[in-house]
């Protein structure tokens, strides 16, 4: 099949990102890629539609959306309306209030009622590879997005590396612009997660609350936002306005001896290793594929492996980045590559691999909390 085309998007806090690659002899091609400022989407959603009916002109033939906390893998034209609300999960006062995640909705509405060759994917908490006990009052364990930073390590692993998948045997961490979450992978498969607002601290969003803190708000704070769960992040120390500055302003603060820009470096390199070593209970991994834009920015790069090495050097495991340095995050590449196992291309041992097809239920199935999965499921009209 050489000569297909597929592309993937990545809707990011800080940027939509989107890569088309076509298949080739050897491997594929990146032949177009793009970061698209994620305010800009969150104004016209039709942005993304617009783009991806260009790449169809192309040839494109195939395309993985990032579809928020994930939806079993459909078409996108297949998705209720119940499915995609649920994927982006907001209450009627965050609604009003015009949150951000909204822009992706009205994108995945508007994929949903065109006729572009767009597939919507699970998050981690979907797959039928991850035990029922790690998904226990679990909503968020990787978002479909982090799905796809799977998908582009797990080609590098067995592509490049030569390594057989049975044998795959991974923690992708990918340290973003408002979290960090990390992922298990055992011989190919999803076995664990930690998503980026169930985790340790992100560079915006907070991650795991103190469950004191969750109450404290929830009386303080009456129908508190959704928004909450983007500040509380490493940022805050810089004591700057919001939204904060980019990782390469904070590195440069950093290295010009700015003491705060210091301690955000410190407490983000800290967190993701934590991350990192956590899943060590589910994966002994032969590597940890590091992504996201900080793991660009060299100091933020040089804090991570000073806490991880030390670790696991001893183990054998060597910590690294893929091999893709394009204009977009990784995230998308990965997409594009599952685009193409869906289109029966040269990637379709990715998708068996993580076994996307198997995908079922929602993300409120494993709630056991207060009967809140029956009053989510009803409120989003999912039974």
């Amino acid at each position: 099949m050489t000569g297909l085309r597929s592309a993937g998007v990545d809707s990011g806090t800080y940027s939509v990102d989107i890569v088309a690659i076509e298949e080739t002899d050897n491997g594929f091609r990146v032949f177009y890629e793009e970061a698209i400022p994620r305010r800009l989407v969150v104004e016209q959603p039709s942005i993304i539609v617009e783009k991806l009916e260009k790449l169809v002109e192309e040839g494109v033939s195939s395309i993985v959306m990032s579809s928020g906390y994930g939806v079993p893998l459909k078409r996108a034209q297949e998705a209720a309306m119940a499915e995609i609300r649920a994927a982006t999960f907001i209450h009627q006062a965050d609604e009003e209030r015009g949150l951000r995640i909204l822009g992706l909705r009205r994108a995945m509405m508007l994929l949903a009622e065109s006729g572009l060759p767009v597939w919507f994917t699970p998050g981690v908490v979907h797959l039928p590879t991850v035990p029922r006990w790690r998904k226990l009052n679990k909503i968020d364990m990787g978002t479909s997005d982090k799905v796809y930073s799977v998908a582009a390590a797990l080609r590098e692993e067995v592509e490049d590396r030569g390594t057989p998948i049975e044998k795959a045997d991974l923690i992708v961490l990918e340290v973003g612009y408002a979290y960090t979450a990390a992922i298990a992978v055992s011989s190919g498969r999803i076995v664990d997660g930690i998503g980026g607002s169930a985790g340790f601290t992100g560079y915006m969003g907070a991650g795991a609350w103190d469950s004191e803190l969750a109450y404290l708000a929830a009386f303080i704070e009456p129908g508190f936002s959704k928004e909450r769960l983007f500040e509380g992040g490493a940022a805050a120390l810089l004591e700057d306005s919001w939204p904060p500055p980019g990782p390469d302003t904070v590195a440069r603060r950093a290295a010009e001896g700015d003491i705060r820009a210091q301690e955000v470096i410190e407490a983000l390199a800290e967190s993701a290793a934590k991350d990192v070593l956590a899943l060590l209970t589910a994966v002994t991994p032969r590597r940890v594929y590091v992504t996201g834009r900080w793991w660009r920015v060299g100091l933020f790069r040089q804090a991570l492996e000073e806490k991880l090495n030390p670790v696991l050097s001893r183990l054998g495991i060597e910590t690294t980045g893929l091999s893709y340095k394009g204009t977009a995050k990784e995230a998308a590449l990965g997409a594009a590559l599952l685009a193409n196992g869906l289109a029966g291309g040269r990637y379709s041992w990715i998708v068996e691999a993580l076994r996307l097809r198997e995908s079922r239920g929602t993300i409120f199935d494993y709630i056991v909390v207060g009967g809140l999965a029956e009053k989510a499921r009803s409120y989003y009209g999912l039974d």
